[in-house]
């Protein structure tokens, strides 16, 4: 069974560039955003590159000044399961660069099953095509019972409906 994966304090991710944008796969900057199938290294360049702030002691949640400080702490609680009071309390003295391979690692330990998944369903073909079959032929009866509903509404008929009498 399917679940959600997002936490509601975490429903709106922002950007790792600008962390008062919202994450957006249509971005032009790749940087911008994790994709559920970036590789671990990718996910670490990328934590590595985003914006951060300067010039503050710790790191803290919910300072107007300090949206990406914020931004990056959500995300954090959302992979991680931790509530933001322990985050609180883990990061209020880290510095960026002791966080950012933290939270990078914690990406990559969330997505990993997801990637898993997506990898071994991709390698079996024969899988894939029966979920495909399957979903074309559901689709074409939903399709031909609209259809038939569509002609008798406008007064159409199917010539093998024709009395030869």
């Amino acid at each position: 069974d399917c679940e959600a994966l997002i936490v509601p304090d975490g429903a709106r991710v922002m950007s790792l560039q600008d962390g008062t944008s919202k994450m957006s796969k249509s971005a032009e900057n790749d940087n911008s955003r994790i994709n559920l199938l970036d590789p671990p290294n990718v996910i670490t360049k990328k934590i590595k590159k985003c914006k951060t702030d300067n010039g503050f002691e710790g790191l803290e949640w919910d300072n107007p000044e300090r949206p990406e400080c914020t931004n990056l702490l959500t995300i954090y609680q959302a992979v991680s399961g931790k509530s933001k009071e322990e985050i609180g309390e883990e990061v209020k003295d880290m510095n960026w660069g002791t966080f950012k391979p933290i939270l990078a690692e914690a990406i990559v330990a969330h997505l990993s099953p997801i990637q898993d998944r997506y990898h071994e369903l991709m390698n079996d073909k024969p899988y894939l095509y029966s979920v495909l079959r399957e979903g074309a032929l559901e689709a074409n009866m939903v399709a031909d019972d609209t259809l038939s509903k569509a002609r008798t509404a406008m007064g159409f008929f199917q010539f093998d409906e024709m009395d030869e009498s």
